[in-house]
């Protein structure tokens, strides 16, 4: 693997590009809300030594203990070199950093590398849900406590509210 840099970014014309790369993949299941991805609570680039953004991901917008981690996307040209995984790890090491307790992700069923990519790390999976688009698709709902005074339970179910589990 060429030599890969982790960084975290608010610059509006990296944000933008990253911005870009999540527009084009190839498995775009739903468009980007440019404006809540400007809001993220942090996003985390993975440059080529040149400078080139090849893959970025985010905790998402929100405060407090609680984070939620999304828009992860490497470039096509990059894939199965571990960098999907070193932006989760970079990821998590940020929350850590901002005082978040719990970290939790939705992955649609069919996602397979996006699951595995988060059991490799520590996530752990808590239950299945139809998704609430009407889609009628499955979304796992995965969770990595960061703190050993945090009541997961209580925090995930508070998060999935009424949603109907898949059983």
């Amino acid at each position: 693997m060429s030599k890969i840099n982790f960084v975290i970014s608010n610059v509006p014309a990296e944000l933008a590009l990253a911005a870009q790369l999540i527009d084009n993949r190839d498995d775009n299941a739903h468009p980007l809300n440019h404006k809540d991805f400007y809001k993220s609570r942090a996003v985390i680039l993975a440059k080529t030594v040149a400078g080139d953004i090849i893959g970025c991901a985010a905790i998402k917008a929100g405060e407090g203990i609680v984070g939620e981690l999304g828009y992860l996307v490497v470039s096509r040209h990059y894939r199965r070199q571990g960098i999907a995984q070193q932006l989760t790890q970079k990821r998590i090491e940020v929350a850590q950093t901002l005082g978040i307790s719990i970290l939790y992700a939705t992955i649609r069923d069919e996602n397979v590398a996006s699951k595995a990519n988060l059991l490799k790390v520590g996530f752990q999976f808590w239950r299945d849900y139809l998704s609430i688009r009407g889609t009628g698709n499955t979304v796992g709902w995965y969770f990595l406590a960061l703190t050993d005074d945090i009541d997961a339970s209580k925090v995930m179910q508070s998060l999935v509210g009424d949603r109907i589990p898949v059983v």
